[in-house]
């Protein structure tokens, strides 16, 4: 491999933000354990980070350290919604976590390292970043899971998280092995691709090490049957950490599922993970919505919609192998991550709020009893996420539907959107009940008096704003999907020779 230092130009976001996370510990370690002045320190550095993630993007469109890392206008926009996410759940992390003996800088340091691990994800274009940035994510999660140590249920949360994940893991890597030994000792996915495309024999093992992958990758996002750690983990996590999981691992692994089933295997979608692609979408989309019909715990019920809104992504990786809607897909992708990162952080936000104006500190349904009453404009922006969530106009989510279901009709999967279309309605259930609880319930005694706190506040108007903004002018929001869709660096797709 022969190293161009222009290449770090690519890798500029990661490289600062992991001088950041030093710059935080060693402030925590030396100088100052005042929280404020470390929730302030990493801020105002995530904004910077965020310029020089915008401004390294521009007019840059191709690939670095010898095509293992893409920097072109899909990494940007996912990085750019990346630091967004992290600078939310920083902000909400300093008044939830007062009073614990969790310190403050270790704890921002495993995110600001999760959020590294994501970034190299989203501009992966080789097996081996791929695995690092997995495992660099992957390991400061399974810290952040359990850093409330004293609790039992935290504890719990991290070891269950860890050791599925570990075994996920195996399987990544396995099949990683496996593709590379089929493909001549390939791990570039461009000529993973192009070698594919050049087979007339496709060994077993090849299609072995494919399904070993999907496996991998269906566990991050929380698919079927790889969904059972969903629901223990973001129930016993810290509330900023499961939002934070909720959002980030999802954007960061389907990420990697376009650049590798959507180009690289591409050629393989017909006969090999296509079809099993279509089932888990259909099961995860379908089992996450009649599951979550029944939760009374609202961290329990988003994890369940957390897995709902896999299977509707899995759509979008679907429909990105077929040539002529790849670019549509992917940018359908891009902007339903978006809506469903604004969605999660606000209702989780919300949920903080309640659940800290209550004495017993839970996340019951029940808490949610006549909070418009006292609390109008909380009620209502948790209305604004719930209703976006479901999927209903003229909201940000209900655009990020409507692409990504118009990518796959384009595609031919019109029965799997009927089956989607059908589980938005079945969602509508669940998610409208936390409303009529908020509006047509009596009070919960004693009332629900959210604390004052300016942060949790100032997170849940950002988000609601943003959802109704751009559900009413979504185009925007589309045309930067779509130029960073245009300029994706992508994987030779393959074409099957026969």
């Amino acid at each position: 491999m022969i190293f161009n230092p222009t290449d770090l130009l690519a890798v500029l976001p990661e490289i600062s933000i992991l001088v950041l996370t030093l710059l935080v510990i060693m402030l925590e370690l030396l100088i100052t354990r005042r929280v404020l002045v470390l929730q302030i320190v990493t801020l105002v550095g995530l904004a910077a980070i965020l310029l020089i993630t915008c401004f390294a993007g521009l007019g840059s469109h191709g690939g670095a350290f010898n095509g293992m890392i893409a920097s072109d206008g899909f990494s940007v926009f996912l990085k750019a919604l990346l630091i967004g996410v992290t600078m939310m759940v920083i902000f909400t992390s300093r008044e939830y976590l007062r009073g614990s003996n969790v310190r403050y800088g270790e704890y921002t340091g495993m995110i600001l390292i999760a959020t590294c691990g994501m970034m190299v994800l989203v501009s992966a274009t080789d097996l081996l970043t791929i695995f690092l940035g997995i495992e660099t994510m992957s390991i400061a999660l399974y810290v952040l899971a359990g850093i409330r140590s004293g609790r039992a249920r935290s504890s719990e949360a991290a070891f269950k998280y860890f050791l599925l994940g570990a075994f996920s893991t195996g399987f990544l890597l396995y099949g990683m092995a496996l593709i590379y030994g089929a493909t001549g000792g390939k791990t570039n996915l461009t000529e993973i691709g192009q070698v594919i495309s050049e087979l007339k024999d496709m060994p077993v093992y090849l299609f072995a090490g494919v399904g070993l992958i999907s496996i991998g990758l269906l566990f991050k996002v929380a698919a079927v049957p790889f969904h059972f750690w969903s629901p223990d983990v973001y129930q016993g996590s810290p509330t900023p950490v499961t939002m934070f999981m909720a959002v980030g691992p999802k954007a960061a692994a389907f990420a990697v599922f376009i650049r590798l089933f959507g180009s690289a295997l591409s050629g393989l979608s017909a006969d090999v993970w296509g079809p099993v692609l279509w089932v888990v979408a259909v099961a995860t989309m379908t089992l996450g919505n009649i599951i979550a019909l029944s939760q009374t715990n609202i961290k329990r019920m988003l994890a369940y919609s957390s897995i709902a809104h896999a299977g509707y992504l899995l759509l979008a990786v679907l429909a990105s192998a077929n040539p002529e809607v790849h670019v549509t897909a992917s940018a359908g992708l891009l902007f339903y991550l978006t809506a469903y990162a604004f969605m999660n952080i606000g209702a989780f936000t919300v949920a903080i709020l309640v659940s800290r104006s209550r004495k017993d500190g839970d996340y019951h349904i029940d808490d949610y009893q006549g909070i418009a009453s006292t609390n109008p404009w909380i009620a209502g922006a948790m209305a604004i996420f719930m209703i976006s969530l479901s999927g209903i106009p003229p909201t940000l989510g209900f655009f990020g539907k409507l692409y990504v279901f118009s990518a796959a009709v384009k595609a031919g999967y019109i029965t799997l959107v009927v089956i989607a279309v059908l589980n938005s309605v079945i969602s509508v259930y669940y998610y409208l009940r936390i409303v009529v609880y908020m509006y047509m319930r009596p009070a919960a005694e004693p009332k629900t008096v959210l604390v004052k706190e300016y942060s949790w506040a100032i997170v849940v108007g950002i988000c609601a704003v943003i959802i109704m903004l751009a559900g009413i002018l979504p185009n925007q929001t589309m045309k930067k999907a779509i130029s960073g869709a245009e300029t994706k660096v992508n994987p030779t797709q393959t074409v099957i020779k026969t």
